[in-house]
């Protein structure tokens, strides 16, 4: 692999969000390592994105090169995504090391820095989808058994009454995949202010997402059965 500037800075990101999830874990806030373990696959899936590798590979020598290294570094990124979920899905992260054909050494130790453990001509096994696509017949059904009466009046309220998708206000009965829908969108909006932020944009446009980061916190804060956090404000001297 022939890393570019942006790589290193894609390696740096993953490494910022992986020393975060060891100090998570250490603090037994299983809930936030989690978080990390999806931005990191949301930087991975992003790269991805950018650099089109599928179509790199019908170009030029150059191309195909630049195919690999990204081809590469995405897959190093996958075998660590697996080590991080085993606490998680342990079931999930064996079936994506079975498809990648990890080496036992790299399925067993969980580095603070992040390192490409899988060597240069690395074949990986056959790939198939890790989840089942759930249809709106499915998803109903899941509703109805798990997600409690006063859940479902609530969802049938707002959707009469708001044509915002119903994970915007959920109540505090909301179940884990509300839960896990806010916490999403949560982390999404977190990464809009944290690029804005770098890019030092409007500060009329940081502090507008801002407050739907805020926003989205008090939603999560609500679902979760917590008392909303009160923004800290500067103290008067």
């Amino acid at each position: 692999m022939v890393l570019t500037p942006d790589d290193q800075r894609l390696l740096a990101h993953v490494t910022l969000e992986l020393q975060r999830y060891h100090q998570l874990l250490e603090k037994v806030r299983i809930r936030d390592a989690l978080r990390s373990i999806l931005t990191i696959s949301r930087h991975g899936n992003q790269y991805i994105q950018v650099n089109e590798p599928w179509k790199r590979i019908k170009g030029s020598e150059a191309d195909r090169q630049r195919a690999g290294t990204v081809t590469g570094l995405a897959v190093n990124i996958a075998a660590l995504l697996s080590v991080m979920l085993q606490p998680y899905m342990p079931t999930v992260s064996a079936t994506i090391q079975a498809q990648l054909q990890l080496p036992p050494p790299a399925c067993s130790i969980l580095l603070t820095n992040f390192l490409c453990t899988l060597p240069a001509g690395h074949q990986i096994g056959t790939v198939s989808p890790l989840f089942q696509k759930l249809e709106n017949d499915q998803i109903e059904s899941l509703r109805q058994r798990f997600g409690g009466g006063q859940l479902e009046e609530t969802l049938d309220l707002k959707a009469k009454t708001s044509p915002k998708p119903a994970v915007a206000e959920i109540g505090t009965t909301a179940g884990p995949q509300q839960i896990q829908a806010l916490m999403d969108e949560v982390t999404k909006q977190g990464n809009i202010v944290r690029e804005l932020k770098a890019q030092k944009a409007d500060k009329n446009q940081v502090a507008a997402e801002v407050a739907k980061l805020l926003d989205l916190k008090k939603q999560l804060a609500v679902a979760e059965g917590k008392p909303p956090e009160v923004p800290k404000g500067k103290k008067k001297k």
